[in-house]
Protein backbone atom coordinates (compact mmCIF):
# COMPACT_ATOMS: atom_id res chain seq x y z
CA UNK A 1 0.00 0.00 0.00
CA UNK A 2 1.58 3.64 -1.06
CA UNK A 3 1.65 6.11 1.54
CA UNK A 4 -0.67 8.11 -0.38
CA UNK A 5 -3.16 4.97 0.13
CA UNK A 6 -2.41 4.83 3.83
CA UNK A 7 -2.62 8.66 5.07
CA UNK A 8 -6.30 8.95 2.66
CA UNK A 9 -7.74 5.70 4.45
CA UNK A 10 -6.30 7.10 7.67
CA UNK A 11 -8.62 10.34 7.02
CA UNK A 12 -11.79 8.07 7.18
CA UNK A 13 -11.12 6.76 10.66
CA UNK A 14 -9.55 9.61 12.39
CA UNK A 15 -12.41 11.96 11.85
CA UNK A 16 -12.24 15.09 10.99
CA UNK A 17 -11.82 18.12 13.68
CA UNK A 18 -14.67 20.25 12.10
CA UNK A 19 -18.28 18.44 12.84
CA UNK A 20 -19.38 20.50 9.65
CA UNK A 21 -17.14 18.60 7.31
CA UNK A 22 -18.77 15.23 8.61
CA UNK A 23 -22.13 16.60 8.45
CA UNK A 24 -21.14 17.76 4.55
CA UNK A 25 -19.46 14.42 3.57
CA UNK A 26 -22.18 12.44 5.16
CA UNK A 27 -24.85 14.61 3.33
CA UNK A 28 -22.92 14.43 -0.31
CA UNK A 29 -22.45 10.10 0.60
CA UNK A 30 -26.83 9.74 0.98
CA UNK A 31 -27.18 12.06 -1.76
CA UNK A 32 -25.36 9.50 -3.97
CA UNK A 33 -27.02 6.48 -2.21
CA UNK A 34 -30.42 8.08 -2.85
CA UNK A 35 -29.94 9.83 -6.54
CA UNK A 36 -28.40 5.83 -7.53
CA UNK A 37 -31.19 3.96 -6.23
CA UNK A 38 -34.23 6.21 -7.16
CA UNK A 39 -32.51 5.91 -10.69
CA UNK A 40 -32.31 2.20 -10.62
CA UNK A 41 -35.97 2.29 -9.36
CA UNK A 42 -37.52 4.45 -11.72
CA UNK A 43 -35.69 2.74 -15.05
CA UNK A 44 -36.63 -0.47 -14.11
CA UNK A 45 -40.39 0.66 -13.49
CA UNK A 46 -40.41 2.41 -16.84
CA UNK A 47 -38.66 -1.06 -18.36
CA UNK A 48 -41.39 -2.62 -16.70
CA UNK A 49 -44.27 -0.58 -18.37
CA UNK A 50 -42.40 -0.92 -21.51
CA UNK A 51 -42.12 -4.44 -21.30
CA UNK A 52 -45.88 -5.36 -20.51
CA UNK A 53 -47.20 -2.48 -23.44
CA UNK A 54 -44.89 -4.27 -26.23
CA UNK A 55 -46.27 -7.92 -25.28
CA UNK A 56 -49.63 -6.54 -24.82
CA UNK A 57 -49.77 -4.72 -27.96
CA UNK A 58 -46.57 -6.05 -30.20
CA UNK A 59 -47.90 -9.63 -28.67
CA UNK A 60 -51.00 -9.05 -31.11
CA UNK A 61 -50.65 -6.92 -33.78
CA UNK A 62 -49.62 -8.42 -36.82
CA UNK A 63 -45.46 -8.15 -37.20
CA UNK A 64 -45.63 -7.66 -40.82
CA UNK A 65 -48.33 -7.75 -43.83
CA UNK A 66 -47.65 -8.80 -47.38
CA UNK A 67 -50.61 -7.98 -49.67
CA UNK A 68 -50.88 -11.12 -52.23
CA UNK A 69 -48.02 -14.10 -51.92
CA UNK A 70 -45.24 -14.52 -50.37
CA UNK A 71 -41.46 -14.99 -50.81
CA UNK A 72 -40.33 -19.16 -51.31
CA UNK A 73 -37.16 -18.35 -48.69
CA UNK A 74 -38.88 -16.84 -46.06
CA UNK A 75 -38.40 -19.31 -43.41
CA UNK A 76 -40.64 -17.59 -40.43
CA UNK A 77 -44.42 -18.60 -39.56
CA UNK A 78 -46.82 -17.49 -42.56
CA UNK A 79 -50.99 -17.14 -41.81
CA UNK A 80 -53.79 -15.60 -44.40
CA UNK A 81 -54.90 -12.43 -42.59
CA UNK A 82 -57.15 -9.06 -43.58
CA UNK A 83 -57.52 -6.22 -41.77
CA UNK A 84 -60.77 -4.20 -42.22
CA UNK A 85 -61.99 -1.15 -40.59
CA UNK A 86 -65.32 -0.91 -39.62
CA UNK A 87 -67.92 0.78 -37.67
CA UNK A 88 -69.49 -1.02 -34.88
CA UNK A 89 -73.54 -0.08 -34.17
CA UNK A 90 -75.63 -1.03 -31.73
CA UNK A 91 -78.66 -0.06 -29.76
CA UNK A 92 -76.33 1.51 -26.95
CA UNK A 93 -74.27 3.81 -29.68
CA UNK A 94 -71.56 3.26 -32.39
CA UNK A 95 -67.75 2.71 -32.20
CA UNK A 96 -65.10 2.43 -34.65
CA UNK A 97 -63.52 -0.91 -34.64
CA UNK A 98 -60.16 -2.70 -35.79
CA UNK A 99 -61.47 -5.95 -37.32
CA UNK A 100 -58.71 -8.61 -37.70
CA UNK A 101 -59.32 -11.35 -39.84
CA UNK A 102 -57.55 -14.49 -39.28
CA UNK A 103 -57.23 -18.28 -39.42
CA UNK A 104 -57.78 -20.09 -36.42
CA UNK A 105 -56.50 -23.27 -37.21
CA UNK A 106 -52.65 -21.19 -38.57
CA UNK A 107 -52.74 -19.15 -35.15
CA UNK A 108 -49.85 -19.99 -32.71
CA UNK A 109 -51.86 -21.59 -29.55
CA UNK A 110 -49.07 -20.14 -27.53
CA UNK A 111 -49.62 -15.92 -28.68
CA UNK A 112 -51.14 -13.49 -26.84
CA UNK A 113 -54.42 -12.73 -28.66
CA UNK A 114 -55.02 -16.40 -28.95
CA UNK A 115 -54.67 -17.23 -24.99
CA UNK A 116 -56.94 -14.05 -24.55
CA UNK A 117 -60.07 -15.15 -26.92
CA UNK A 118 -59.84 -18.42 -25.66
CA UNK A 119 -60.41 -21.92 -27.88
CA UNK A 120 -63.97 -22.22 -27.03
CA UNK A 121 -64.84 -18.29 -28.78
CA UNK A 122 -61.50 -19.30 -31.04
CA UNK A 123 -63.69 -22.29 -32.20
CA UNK A 124 -66.71 -20.15 -32.99
CA UNK A 125 -64.87 -18.02 -35.91
CA UNK A 126 -65.90 -19.99 -38.98
CA UNK A 127 -65.73 -19.08 -42.70
CA UNK A 128 -69.15 -19.42 -43.64
CA UNK A 129 -70.79 -16.66 -41.17
CA UNK A 130 -69.63 -13.42 -39.74
CA UNK A 131 -68.78 -14.27 -36.52
CA UNK A 132 -66.63 -11.50 -34.19
CA UNK A 133 -64.77 -12.00 -30.92
CA UNK A 134 -65.04 -8.30 -29.31
CA UNK A 135 -62.37 -6.51 -27.35
CA UNK A 136 -64.26 -7.13 -23.35
CA UNK A 137 -63.87 -3.09 -23.14
CA UNK A 138 -66.30 -2.44 -25.71
CA UNK A 139 -68.11 -5.37 -24.80
CA UNK A 140 -68.86 -3.42 -21.19
CA UNK A 141 -69.19 -0.29 -22.94
CA UNK A 142 -72.24 -1.04 -24.99
CA UNK A 143 -73.44 -4.05 -22.89
CA UNK A 144 -72.92 -6.58 -25.53
CA UNK A 145 -73.24 -9.98 -24.58
CA UNK A 146 -71.59 -13.60 -26.34
CA UNK A 147 -74.77 -14.44 -28.63
CA UNK A 148 -75.85 -11.17 -29.26
CA UNK A 149 -76.41 -9.16 -33.01
CA UNK A 150 -74.57 -6.47 -33.73
CA UNK A 151 -73.99 -4.30 -37.01
CA UNK A 152 -71.03 -3.56 -39.12
CA UNK A 153 -70.97 -0.27 -41.10
CA UNK A 154 -68.01 -0.84 -43.96
CA UNK A 155 -68.06 2.49 -46.43
CA UNK A 156 -68.31 1.34 -50.09
CA UNK A 157 -67.13 3.36 -52.68
CA UNK A 158 -67.94 3.65 -56.07
CA UNK A 159 -66.51 2.88 -59.73
CA UNK A 160 -66.06 6.74 -60.05
CA UNK A 161 -65.10 7.11 -56.47
CA UNK A 162 -67.56 10.35 -55.98
CA UNK A 163 -69.70 8.83 -54.19
CA UNK A 164 -69.63 6.33 -51.06
CA UNK A 165 -72.39 4.72 -49.60
CA UNK A 166 -72.80 2.63 -46.10
CA UNK A 167 -72.85 -0.92 -46.73
CA UNK A 168 -74.05 -2.90 -43.26
CA UNK A 169 -73.42 -6.60 -42.19
CA UNK A 170 -74.95 -8.26 -39.33
CA UNK A 171 -72.77 -10.09 -36.81
CA UNK A 172 -73.24 -12.76 -34.51
CA UNK A 173 -70.86 -12.27 -30.84
CA UNK A 174 -69.02 -15.07 -30.33
CA UNK A 175 -67.31 -13.94 -27.67
CA UNK A 176 -65.26 -11.45 -25.75
CA UNK A 177 -61.25 -11.21 -24.94
CA UNK A 178 -58.76 -8.76 -23.17
CA UNK A 179 -55.22 -8.17 -23.29
CA UNK A 180 -54.89 -5.42 -20.49
CA UNK A 181 -53.77 -2.74 -23.06
CA UNK A 182 -55.58 0.19 -25.65
CA UNK A 183 -56.29 -2.73 -28.19
CA UNK A 184 -59.07 -3.72 -25.51
CA UNK A 185 -61.12 -0.79 -26.63
CA UNK A 186 -60.30 -0.95 -30.60
CA UNK A 187 -60.29 -4.08 -31.82
CA UNK A 188 -62.29 -7.39 -33.21
CA UNK A 189 -61.46 -10.79 -34.70
CA UNK A 190 -63.30 -12.87 -36.96
CA UNK A 191 -62.52 -15.10 -39.77
CA UNK A 192 -60.13 -14.17 -42.46
CA UNK A 193 -62.21 -15.07 -44.95
CA UNK A 194 -65.50 -13.66 -43.69
CA UNK A 195 -63.20 -10.50 -43.96
CA UNK A 196 -61.97 -10.60 -47.38
CA UNK A 197 -66.09 -11.08 -48.00
CA UNK A 198 -66.41 -7.37 -46.67
CA UNK A 199 -63.94 -5.87 -48.57
CA UNK A 200 -64.37 -8.00 -51.56
CA UNK A 201 -60.64 -8.59 -51.30
CA UNK A 202 -58.25 -11.85 -51.46
CA UNK A 203 -56.92 -12.21 -48.40
CA UNK A 204 -53.12 -11.20 -47.23
CA UNK A 205 -50.54 -12.70 -45.73
CA UNK A 206 -49.51 -11.96 -41.84
CA UNK A 207 -45.79 -12.95 -41.40
CA UNK A 208 -44.75 -13.83 -37.49
CA UNK A 209 -41.55 -13.17 -37.05
CA UNK A 210 -39.03 -14.46 -33.92
CA UNK A 211 -37.89 -11.36 -33.19
CA UNK A 212 -40.36 -8.13 -33.43
CA UNK A 213 -38.04 -6.14 -33.98
CA UNK A 214 -36.44 -7.43 -37.77
CA UNK A 215 -40.03 -6.71 -38.55
CA UNK A 216 -38.95 -3.16 -40.33
CA UNK A 217 -35.99 -4.21 -41.84
CA UNK A 218 -37.77 -7.17 -43.49
CA UNK A 219 -40.34 -5.34 -44.42
CA UNK A 220 -38.09 -2.76 -46.35
CA UNK A 221 -36.25 -5.75 -48.17
CA UNK A 222 -39.74 -7.28 -49.07
CA UNK A 223 -40.76 -3.41 -50.43
CA UNK A 224 -37.72 -3.54 -52.54
CA UNK A 225 -38.40 -6.58 -54.20
CA UNK A 226 -41.98 -5.52 -54.86
CA UNK A 227 -44.10 -6.79 -52.44
CA UNK A 228 -46.84 -3.92 -51.25
CA UNK A 229 -45.93 -4.37 -47.34
CA UNK A 230 -46.85 -3.26 -43.65
CA UNK A 231 -45.38 -3.74 -40.73
CA UNK A 232 -46.16 -2.64 -36.84
CA UNK A 233 -43.92 0.15 -36.93
CA UNK A 234 -46.25 2.11 -39.62
CA UNK A 235 -48.55 1.75 -36.67
CA UNK A 236 -47.23 2.14 -33.66
CA UNK A 237 -43.81 2.88 -34.26
CA UNK A 238 -43.91 6.41 -32.54
CA UNK A 239 -45.53 5.62 -29.63
CA UNK A 240 -42.75 3.19 -28.87
CA UNK A 241 -40.17 5.86 -29.68
CA UNK A 242 -42.31 8.44 -27.36
CA UNK A 243 -41.91 5.61 -24.91
CA UNK A 244 -37.96 5.58 -25.24
CA UNK A 245 -38.18 9.08 -25.18
CA UNK A 246 -39.83 9.26 -21.98
CA UNK A 247 -37.35 6.52 -20.21
CA UNK A 248 -34.10 8.95 -21.76
CA UNK A 249 -35.76 12.17 -20.37
CA UNK A 250 -36.44 10.29 -16.93
CA UNK A 251 -32.31 9.11 -16.86
CA UNK A 252 -31.45 12.42 -17.93
CA UNK A 253 -33.09 14.71 -15.09
CA UNK A 254 -32.65 11.89 -12.68
CA UNK A 255 -28.88 12.34 -13.45
CA UNK A 256 -28.68 16.05 -12.42
CA UNK A 257 -29.88 14.93 -9.43
CA UNK A 258 -26.98 12.69 -8.68
CA UNK A 259 -24.73 15.10 -10.40
CA UNK A 260 -25.51 17.60 -7.94
CA UNK A 261 -25.57 15.06 -5.08
CA UNK A 262 -22.04 14.40 -6.47
CA UNK A 263 -20.61 17.93 -7.06
CA UNK A 264 -21.37 18.18 -3.35
CA UNK A 265 -18.36 16.40 -2.47
CA UNK A 266 -16.76 19.53 -3.73
CA UNK A 267 -17.71 21.33 -0.82
CA UNK A 268 -16.54 18.34 1.46
CA UNK A 269 -13.21 17.98 0.15
CA UNK A 270 -12.74 21.81 0.02
CA UNK A 271 -13.38 22.15 3.52
CA UNK A 272 -11.42 18.60 4.30
CA UNK A 273 -8.43 20.15 2.09
CA UNK A 274 -8.46 23.88 4.86
CA UNK A 275 -8.48 21.61 7.75
CA UNK A 276 -5.87 19.31 6.85
CA UNK A 277 -3.59 22.31 5.14
CA UNK A 278 -0.56 21.62 7.87
CA UNK A 279 -0.70 18.27 8.04
CA UNK A 280 -0.12 18.74 3.69
CA UNK A 281 2.53 21.41 4.75
CA UNK A 282 4.08 18.28 6.90
CA UNK A 283 3.98 15.34 4.31
CA UNK A 284 5.18 18.29 1.52
CA UNK A 285 8.02 19.32 3.87
CA UNK A 286 8.62 15.43 4.41
CA UNK A 287 9.19 14.33 0.74
CA UNK A 288 5.21 13.52 -0.25
CA UNK A 289 5.77 15.19 -4.39
CA UNK A 290 2.52 17.05 -5.34
CA UNK A 291 1.12 13.75 -6.97
CA UNK A 292 1.01 12.03 -3.52
CA UNK A 293 -0.72 14.68 -2.27
CA UNK A 294 -3.67 14.83 -5.26
CA UNK A 295 -3.54 10.83 -4.68
CA UNK A 296 -4.49 11.47 -0.90
CA UNK A 297 -7.40 13.76 -1.72
CA UNK A 298 -8.27 11.04 -4.72
CA UNK A 299 -8.79 8.48 -2.63
CA UNK A 300 -10.65 9.97 0.38
CA UNK A 301 -12.98 11.40 -2.89
CA UNK A 302 -13.34 8.27 -4.76
CA UNK A 303 -13.97 5.76 -1.78
CA UNK A 304 -16.83 7.80 -0.62
CA UNK A 305 -18.31 7.80 -4.57
CA UNK A 306 -17.09 4.15 -4.67
CA UNK A 307 -19.12 3.20 -1.04
CA UNK A 308 -22.07 5.83 -2.19
CA UNK A 309 -22.49 4.18 -5.48
CA UNK A 310 -22.51 0.75 -4.13
CA UNK A 311 -25.01 0.75 -1.62
CA UNK A 312 -27.31 3.02 -3.97
CA UNK A 313 -27.21 0.23 -5.70
CA UNK A 314 -28.27 -2.71 -3.06
CA UNK A 315 -30.84 -0.17 -2.12
CA UNK A 316 -32.21 0.43 -5.45
CA UNK A 317 -32.10 -3.28 -7.06
CA UNK A 318 -34.07 -4.18 -3.51
CA UNK A 319 -36.42 -1.59 -4.03
CA UNK A 320 -36.85 -2.09 -7.76
CA UNK A 321 -37.70 -5.84 -7.05
CA UNK A 322 -40.17 -5.08 -4.28
CA UNK A 323 -41.65 -2.50 -6.18
CA UNK A 324 -45.12 -3.97 -6.01
CA UNK A 325 -45.24 -4.69 -2.57
CA UNK A 326 -43.97 -1.26 -1.40
CA UNK A 327 -46.33 0.03 -3.16
CA UNK A 328 -48.72 -1.97 -2.10
CA UNK A 329 -47.94 -0.98 1.58
CA UNK A 330 -48.07 2.75 0.38
CA UNK A 331 -51.68 2.14 -1.16
CA UNK A 332 -53.06 0.53 2.41
CA UNK A 333 -51.63 3.34 4.15
CA UNK A 334 -52.41 6.37 1.75
CA UNK A 335 -55.24 4.84 0.10
CA UNK A 336 -53.70 5.98 -3.07
CA UNK A 337 -53.04 4.06 -6.43
CA UNK A 338 -50.27 5.09 -8.54
CA UNK A 339 -51.85 2.32 -11.34
CA UNK A 340 -55.63 3.43 -10.54
CA UNK A 341 -57.44 3.81 -14.28
CA UNK A 342 -54.74 2.00 -16.04
CA UNK A 343 -54.78 -1.40 -17.56
CA UNK A 344 -52.76 -2.54 -14.34
CA UNK A 345 -53.33 -4.49 -11.06
CA UNK A 346 -49.31 -3.33 -9.83
CA UNK A 347 -46.05 -1.45 -10.50
CA UNK A 348 -44.36 -3.92 -13.83
CA UNK A 349 -40.99 -3.99 -12.87
CA UNK A 350 -38.10 -4.69 -14.76
CA UNK A 351 -34.12 -4.79 -14.22
CA UNK A 352 -31.97 -5.03 -16.38
CA UNK A 353 -28.42 -5.46 -15.96
CA UNK A 354 -27.16 -3.48 -18.46
CA UNK A 355 -29.06 -0.25 -17.64
CA UNK A 356 -27.34 -0.85 -13.76
CA UNK A 357 -24.07 -0.97 -14.67
CA UNK A 358 -24.44 2.56 -16.91
CA UNK A 359 -26.12 4.38 -13.99
CA UNK A 360 -23.23 3.42 -12.08
CA UNK A 361 -20.26 3.91 -14.17
CA UNK A 362 -21.95 7.52 -15.03
CA UNK A 363 -22.07 7.88 -11.09
CA UNK A 364 -19.01 7.13 -10.85
CA UNK A 365 -17.56 9.07 -13.17
CA UNK A 366 -19.41 12.27 -12.43
CA UNK A 367 -18.15 12.00 -8.43
CA UNK A 368 -14.36 11.56 -10.12
CA UNK A 369 -14.78 14.48 -12.11
CA UNK A 370 -16.16 16.31 -8.71
CA UNK A 371 -13.21 14.83 -6.98
CA UNK A 372 -10.67 16.00 -9.41
CA UNK A 373 -10.39 20.25 -8.31
CA UNK A 374 -10.40 20.34 -4.79
CA UNK A 375 -7.73 17.02 -5.15
CA UNK A 376 -5.35 19.32 -7.47
CA UNK A 377 -6.08 22.40 -4.99
CA UNK A 378 -4.84 20.33 -2.13
CA UNK A 379 -1.61 19.26 -4.48
CA UNK A 380 -0.65 22.96 -5.25
CA UNK A 381 -0.31 24.08 -1.80
CA UNK A 382 3.03 25.70 -0.81
CA UNK A 383 3.84 24.31 1.66
CA UNK A 384 6.58 27.01 3.13
CA UNK A 385 3.52 29.36 2.93
CA UNK A 386 1.53 27.43 5.25
CA UNK A 387 4.09 27.11 7.90
CA UNK A 388 4.62 30.63 8.27
CA UNK A 389 1.29 31.07 8.40
CA UNK A 390 0.47 28.42 11.08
Amino acid sequence: MSVSTFVGLRYYRSGSANRFVSLVTLVSFLGLVLGVAALIVVVSVMNGFDRELKTRILGVVPHVVVEGGVPADFRGNAAAFKTAHVMLVTRNGSHLLTLYGIEPDSEDESGVLTRAIGPESLGRLTPDRLQVVLGRSIANRFGIRTGDNVNLVLPAVSASGQNISPQLFSALVAGTFSVGSEMDYRLGVAHVNQVAMLLDEAPDVKLTLDNIFDAPALAEDLSRQGYEVSSWVDEFGDFFQTVWMEKVMMFVLLTFVIAIASFSIVSGLTMLVSTKRRDIAVLRTMGMTERGVLKVFLVQGLGLAVVGVASGCVLGLVLAAYAPAVMGIVEELTGFSIVAGTYFDQIPTDIRWPDVLVIALVTFLISFAATLYPSWRAAKLQPAAILRNE
